[in-house]
């Protein structure tokens, strides 16, 4: 029986995906914008900086635990 499907390589819609892959400096650009604003939201809500790992002025008391 003759298969009548074509190899991957010759499959446009997998080539226009390819041509639609952003950069690597998008990619980064992307993340790191999403990762800011996740912080921000964060320690708004929480009143902790992760980035510094320190308390904020907030709603919250945070005390650090024995290790």
């Amino acid at each position: 029986m003759d298969s009548t499907t074509r190899p991957s390589e010759s499959n446009p819609r997998r080539r226009s995906s390819e041509a639609r892959m952003p950069s690597e400096a998008e990619i980064e650009e992307f993340l790191s914008a999403a990762e800011k604003a996740e912080t921000k939201r964060f320690a708004e809500k929480y009143n902790y900086d992760v980035v510094k790992d320190a308390p904020l002025d907030g709603r919250y008391e945070w005390i650090r635990l024995k290790q």
